[in-house]
């Protein structure tokens, strides 16, 4: 992450377009073209650039046009969104031609499309509605010189199906349609949706045939994509047109260096091409254009585009469209109620109920929570954006020291379970051991005001993010103090925690539950499966409770427990939970889990320090982030 006069730049989450069945209609659609290349965040830093993919890699050096026309750029810093494309001399763009430039072709046409501008001169532009952070970009990209490598993607308020035939006949790939009224919101949702002319997703290659004849290179790719963890074979794809016989045979080369034994698609392919194939692990991801799909799940006239490398294989999943919305109207006034006071709103949001009381005991209602959230959000949303939620409501007040068990419920996860939930909060499918559960997520204040709104109380979150669903990012060590242990006991632990992690080569951050005990927070590189990650956490707590028996257990039985502290390693499964950090807690105190420094833990601090009447106080006093190292750090997991 950059600096800028001490001040953090933020990190490029890239906003994701949802394929729709159709463009859609109405005033409130902004409509620009779909480009056939990379998408790239670019973040200036004084005079420091950097190319980065959605996926997080380093594309600096693949693209030095690009950096050389940035700097041209009359800016401090800035995060600019856009596709780097390769334009054609009819003017459509080419994913092969892309390809090419990278084995040698002429890169004239290469250019940097930008179509959003994220961040400017130290202040973040993402609140801001689309067609306000496009004037901005306009007015930021004219001052470059006409043949620049940068370009601004311009839009437009037409009739998004009349657009898409004229694109389609242009020899585009397609239209993306942006609402102009909605800030930027990292991650896939429905305020971005992208239409094509053909059939075109990202598959996995897991085997190929030989050419037929005297050519040289592949015969064909076999492709697939993943469907309840297994990989699933999705038909076979053509390589001839369109590259180079020198391409080609790099091509086949790369693969059999993958070549494996053992056919990787579940089940095999049948006949002659599940008897004949070479398999190949499935770690590569290519760019496929389509006529169909077939009933039995195949690609029909599939044709091989180029490589993606800026994708995961894990990740590729056959992709559906979404029904396209109904027309958005232009807002209008809502008409006069016959009786009873206008709902207050917060972050956009209505709040039903606002003189509820939520804390009895401190006389806090459900409108003094919504607002506390609404401020809290730029504090909370980087620890909880992007991440499947668990949910605990509290619909009646919280009165009792066991309210999770007597007066709230934390909320399934089950198909049509969450209607309660507001557009501005996602909901993504997960396969589970025996269902598909549905989940939601925030990225927005006022998605994370919608939730106060539907009376939830606690926020729990994965340890992976959606896009990077089975291989975690963080793992929590929950230190958990039995009857009879003292808090300078459990804060010495955490240090002791601190100290074998360190002895790892692993920085670890620290903070308050809400509850009685702290959680040790360790970020990581997302690269490993959840099993292994999870052998992990259990080989450290299991490693602290024999320097240390007397006072430390992994022991999860009660009766173990007294006078003892339990290393609780069991969050860190696929599926488990810890609190939020920021979140406030079912307990009629109004406590939170707040993030802290390490020398912050002293037995002056209590473990229910910051409750919903004091922990804006504290943040206003916080002169820098307790855990700003966390958001900076690129350490990783050594697995054995």
């Amino acid at each position: 992450m950059a600096i800028l006069s001490g001040m953090p730049l933020p990190p490029f989450r890239a906003q994701l377009a949802t394929l729709a069945e159709e463009a859609p209609r109405g005033p409130q659609w902004l409509h620009e073209l779909k480009y056939d290349g990379y998408r790239i965040g670019c973040l200036i830093d004084g005079e420091g650039i950097a190319l980065q993919s959605r996926r997080d890699r380093d594309w600096t050096a693949s693209f030095p046009e690009v950096v050389a026309a940035a700097r041209q750029l009359n800016v401090q810093s800035a995060i600019l969104d856009g596709e780097v494309a390769v334009v054609l001399p009819n003017g459509t763009t080419s994913f092969q031609a892309l390809q090419n430039a990278f084995s040698g072709a002429p890169r004239d046409g290469l250019t940097y499309f930008v179509f959003d501008l994220l961040y400017l001169n130290g202040h973040s532009l993402a609140a801001l509605s689309l067609e306000q952070r496009k004037a901005a970009l306009e007015t930021l990209l004219a001052t470059l010189p006409a043949d620049s490598k940068l370009r601004y993607s311009r839009h437009f308020e037409a009739d998004g199906p009349s657009l898409l035939k004229q694109a389609c006949a242009l020899g585009a790939e397609g239209i993306v349609s942006k609402r102009r009224d909605q800030p930027y919101r990292p991650g896939r949702s429905e305020g971005w949706l992208k239409t094509k002319c053909s059939k075109r997703q990202e598959l996995v290659v897991g085997g190929f045939t030989d050419p037929e004849g005297a050519r040289g290179g592949i015969g064909a790719l076999l492709v697939g994509y993943y469907e309840a963890g297994e990989l699933r074979f999705g038909g076979k794809v053509g390589t001839g047109r369109g590259f180079t016989a020198t391409f080609l045979s790099k091509t086949r080369k790369a693969l059999e260096k993958l070549e494996i034994a053992e056919c990787p698609f579940h089940p095999r392919p049948p006949g002659w091409l599940g008897r004949s194939a070479h398999w190949v692990t499935p770690t590569t991801v290519i760019e496929v254009t389509f006529a169909e799909w077939t009933e039995g799940g195949h690609v029909r006239h599939g044709s091989f585009q180029g490589f993606r490398t800026d994708k995961r294989a894990t990740e590729v999943v056959r992709e559906t469209a979404m029904a396209t919305p109904a027309p958005v109207a232009a807002p209008r006034a809502a008409p006069a109620k016959s009786a009873g006071a206008t709902p207050p709103q917060v972050s956009g949001v209505a709040i039903s109920s606002p003189e509820r009381a939520v804390y009895p005991a401190l006389g806090f209602d459900k409108l003094a929570l919504v607002k506390l959230y609404a401020a809290l959000a730029e504090h909370m949303l980087p620890y909880v954006a992007g991440r499947p939620l668990t949910l605990v409501r509290c619909d009646k007040g919280v009165r009792k020291p066991d309210a999770l068990r007597t007066e709230c419920k934390f909320l399934r996860h089950e198909s049509g379970y969450h209607r309660w939930a507001s557009p501005h909060v996602r909901r993504i499918n997960i396969q589970e051991q025996k269902k598909v559960g549905e989940y939601l997520i925030v990225d927005t204040p006022a998605g994370l005001v919608s939730l106060i709104q539907g009376d939830i109380i606690e926020l729990h979150v994965w340890g992976s993010t959606a896009e990077h669903l089975e291989t975690p990012d963080r793992v929590v060590f929950d230190l958990d103090p039995g009857e009879g242990v003292e808090w300078r006991q459990v804060l010495a632990a955490a240090r002791r925690l601190r100290e074998h992690l360190a002895g790892l080569s692993l920085e670890s951050w620290v903070k308050l539950t809400g509850g009685k005990g702290l959680h040790v927070v360790v970020p990581f590189q997302p690269e490993h499966g959840w099993d292994a990650v999870y052998a992990f956490t259990r080989e450290v707590a299991l490693a602290l409770t024999r320097q240390d028996p007397a006072l430390l257990t992994i022991d999860f039985a009660k009766a173990a427990r007294a006078n003892k502290i339990l290393i609780d390693y069991k969050r860190n499964y696929r599926g488990a939970i810890a609190v939020a950090a920021f979140s406030t807690r079912a307990l009629p105190s109004g406590t939170l889990s707040v993030p802290i420094a390490w020398r912050e833990l002293k037995p002056s601090l209590s473990p229910q320090q910051f409750t919903v009447q004091n922990v804006m106080a504290r943040l206003k006093r916080q002169r820098s982030d307790p855990w700003q190292g966390f958001w900076k750090t690129t350490q990783r997991l050594s697995l054995r």
